[in-house]
């Protein structure tokens, strides 16, 4: 087995074991009173947590087809766009809370003693960052994936 295979294989374990396994886990850890307190202020954690699990299976999934495809072909090359948006989407979740429709406009309600305090996060200029830099990536990873694929075409063939 090559060395990319191998990397592929332990990319996507290790990806498997941050992105899947442990918000898989982070419940049963969690006090009772922090999951009822997020519920609370509006925020669904468990929610968070199932989206960011198949996030995370997602993008392991691609790691290892990335890992086993040749470099050259069309597939990587859509699988390398596919874990750039996966980054995407990963970012638009969490930023948003959970709720993929915020992109990045989060409000919670706490009411305490009567009192009621609306909290309002806008970080939706990470998102547009994160969109920039997702746009910039996948012209890199065309213009890498170009470079090969003429450098692996035999000599005195220029591929279309």
């Amino acid at each position: 087995m090559s060395n990319r295979k191998v990397g592929a294989l332990i990319s996507a374990l290790i990806t498997l074991v941050i992105f899947v396994g442990i918000p898989y886990m982070l419940p049963d850890y969690l006090e009772p009173e922090t999951m009822e307190m997020a519920a609370e202020y509006g925020f669904d954690l468990p929610s968070l947590f199932n989206q960011m699990m198949i996030i995370g299976a997602v993008t392991a999934g691609l790691t290892l087809i990335k890992g086993f495809v040749d470099e050259t072909s069309g597939i990587f090359l859509l699988v390398a766009i596919a874990q750039n948006v996966s980054t995407l989407a990963f970012t638009v979740v969490l930023l948003g809370a959970g709720n993929v429709m915020n992109l990045g406009l989060t409000s919670f309600t706490i009411n305490q003693g009567g009192v009621v305090s609306q909290i309002t996060m806008d970080l939706r200029v990470f998102i547009y960052l994160t969109f920039l830099t997702v746009g910039l990536k996948v012209v890199q990873v065309y213009l890498e994936w170009n470079e090969t694929r003429k450098a692996a075409a035999p000599p005195g063939r220029i591929p279309a």
